[in-house]
């Protein structure tokens, strides 16, 4: 009779257990799902911390020092557009078009080019001019290639198949010849 006993207490203390306390799948799971809010909650409380001590009047930045650097900022911006200009200014004094009497002449600065016709080329498409350009500077430590095109679009009265080209010092002329125009009334 004893032995009955022994096993009705067993039966009922299994059964003050959960469900999930026998089945090994559920308990990972549960143990999963602790270990994942635990470690939620560690982030949180540290990602907290953080952004309070960031907000904080203490310590932040001095408004002056802030001015200064944006001021910085500014000058460093000036710098590299006046840079720009400089560049564009140049840019504009190595070609120039002139008309003289019945003919165009573009001037090209051959210094742009190192001094050698050979780094131009001009073509013609219709009644449009391209030169191109290009040098290339050498260092020690580095190649720097400067590539430069320009277009020019002339009427229909302009010979493009008649142009000229030839180089004086450290110019390059290009001559086109305008047609003369006569109208009969």
């Amino acid at each position: 009779m004893e032995e009955n006993q022994k096993n009705e207490e067993t039966k009922i203390r299994r059964e003050e257990y959960p469900m999930c306390a026998n089945h090994p799948v559920m308990k990972t799971l549960f143990v999963g799902i602790l270990i994942f809010l635990g470690a939620f909650c560690a982030f949180y409380v540290v990602a907290d911390w953080h952004f309070k001590r960031m907000f904080h009047p203490r310590f932040m930045p001095n408004p002056r020092r802030i001015e200064r650097m944006m001021e910085k900022d500014m000058r460093a911006m000036d710098h590299t557009f006046a840079k720009e200009r400089r560049f564009a200014k140049k840019a504009g004094e190595i070609i120039h078009l002139e008309q003289a009497g019945n003919v165009y002449k573009i001037i090209i600065d051959l210094r742009a080019f190192d001094n050698n016709a050979n780094n131009l080329q001009v073509s013609t498409n219709g009644n449009i001019l391209t030169i191109n350009g290009r040098s290339i500077r050498k260092s020690k430590h580095n190649e720097q290639i400067s590539e430069f095109q320009q277009n020019y679009m002339f009427g229909e009265n302009v010979k493009l198949k008649d142009l000229t080209k030839e180089t004086e010092g450290n110019h390059y002329i290009i001559t086109i010849p305008i047609e003369e125009n006569e109208e009969t009334e």
